[in-house]
């Protein structure tokens, strides 16, 4: 998602609000400008009509979203918007009359209503047919446009597609080259991933087999990138799915995961508030805290070391848990303490020395209060200002060490479409299964990726707390 396209979308929200507020002061003044023809039966000052507007708009944006007007598709059609403005404001007035049936104190005047349906949606379309031209202008000096990929067919039945996406800018995009069916089509389009950075596919090839469909799919999936396609004969399914047109032939668009578009902003917002909110709760055992890692061992009371995300590494936080010279990075044990660890993938708990990451039973390297702080979880109370910052989500895949990375990431690479977090579903599994394959970790991940939900981030933020600090003793002493 461009920035650029999450800017014009979150402006037509103000825009909307300014349009209905201007809709309502012409419908009053309207109303009362036609006083002598039709008598004014009513008594409305104009304070509190602003009360009763002030009202109304948020009902209206609520009605406006589930209407599809907020939907973060850069270059959305007037058409389409015209006739969702039509409808939204058209089901409001139906609500406003239902209402006013059965409770007539509620707004005095029917014939306010009636003005205001018709001057809302003059307005409104008004304010939007603005904002359309001004992002239609952007996007044709070459401004945030997406960088697109076309896989194009030899008989040259898919001309249409292409030769429409190329001359129409305002659609959005750039295309930046286009590729044939070939055997090793998937290994050109990662070569060009990794040169161009491009952010969508267009497989606009009629006559591409199901199977190769599939392939790009998946890359797509691996990539983070939005996969459109010409629908032939492909029947894979997915859940997130969105249907355009391009001059009356249908495009299917198969969306990475729930957090492209609003989602992302709904989760960057809930970051935001959980995290600032983490911070203020746990100052004052951040205090306590590292006091008793100070006290423990000689060393720095924070470990911070670069860690995987999800476009590129980022310095990750945490309380140190290890002893100092024996904890990897320059600023530590160096090159002596990387020694040590290489010698304790013999041992590692986690498939030997071939497997993914590093997990070792009674650690050596960690300190008595690395202990207390590990199985407590405390010891990530640092990381709250690595989601604050952006770098990290509060629920996401784990973040894992940069070399521990280079194991699997081409095996795993959708593990890093999204930003790592500090708790999730293979963080709640291994609480109680502490051994936890892999690929179990890497199913629980992808589950995660494509059903994403703030409820979803709800539950595994409500189950963690339970499991560290309202479950049997028991169970978790079992876990270390």
């Amino acid at each position: 998602m461009k920035r650029t396209e999450l800017f014009f979308n979150i402006v037509s929200i103000p825009v909307d609000i300014i349009s209905l507020i201007l809709a309502g002061l012409v419908s009053f003044y309207i109303r009362l400008r036609l006083d002598p023809l039709i008598p004014i039966s009513f008594n409305l000052n104009f304070q509190n009509y602003l009360m009763i507007l002030s009202k109304a708009i948020p009902a209206l944006l609520i009605i406006f979203a589930f209407a599809g007007l907020y939907n973060l598709k850069g270059t959305r059609r007037f058409s389409t918007e015209f006739y969702k403005v039509i409808v939204a404001i058209s089901m409001a007035l139906l609500l406003m009359v239902l209402i006013f049936f059965f409770d007539q104190t509620v707004f005095p005047s029917r014939l306010i209503m009636l003005v205001a349906w018709f001057a809302g949606i003059i307005f409104v379309l008004i304010g939007r047919f603005i904002l359309k031209k001004i992002q239609v202008a952007y996007l044709s000096r070459g401004y945030g446009l997406r960088k697109l990929l076309v896989i194009r067919g030899n008989t040259g039945e898919d001309d249409t597609v292409i030769n429409y996406v190329r001359t129409h800018r305002d659609l959005g995009y750039q295309v930046i080259a286009e590729f044939e069916d070939s055997p090793d089509l998937v290994e050109k389009m990662n070569a060009l991933f990794f040169k161009t950075k491009y952010e969508e596919i267009l497989q606009a090839n009629f006559q591409l087999s199901p199977e190769t469909n599939a392939k790009l799919a998946q890359f797509a999936r691996n990539k983070g990138l939005v996969y459109n396609f010409v629908p032939n004969i492909f029947d894979v399914q997915k859940k997130n799915v969105e249907s355009s047109d391009i001059e009356g032939i249908p495009v299917i668009s198969l969306k990475n995961t729930p957090l492209d578009g609003w989602g992302q902003v709904y989760k960057r917002a809930f970051d935001v508030i959980v995290s600032a909110i983490c911070l203020i709760i746990t100052s004052p055992v951040f205090l306590v805290l590292a006091i008793s890692v100070k006290l423990d061992s000689k060393g720095k009371v924070l470990y911070a070391a670069p860690r995987a995300g999800r476009d590129k590494a980022f310095q990750f936080y945490k309380f140190r848990t290890m002893f100092s010279h024996l904890s990897v990075g320059k600023e530590y044990g160096g090159e002596e303490a990387e020694k040590i660890r290489q010698e304790l993938w013999k041992q590692n708990a986690r498939g030997g020395q071939e497997a993914a990451f590093l997990k070792i039973k009674e650690d050596p390297r960690v300190t008595k209060i690395g202990k207390f702080l590990r199985k407590s979880k405390l010891d990530e109370v640092p990381q709250f200002w690595n989601v604050l910052k952006g770098d990290m989500s509060m629920v996401g895949p784990r973040a894992h060490v940069l070399d521990e990375v280079d194991r699997y990431k081409d095996h795993y690479p959708r593990m890093f479409t999204v930003k790592p977090g500090i708790f999730g579903l293979s963080q709640i599994a291994q609480l109680s299964w502490p051994d936890l394959p892999f690929d179990e970790e890497i199913r629980l991940n992808t589950y995660y990726i494509e059903n994403w939900s703030i409820k979803m981030d709800l539950v595994v933020l409500f189950k963690t707390f339970y499991f560290l600090f309202l479950s049997p003793k028991k169970q978790l002493e079992n876990n270390y």
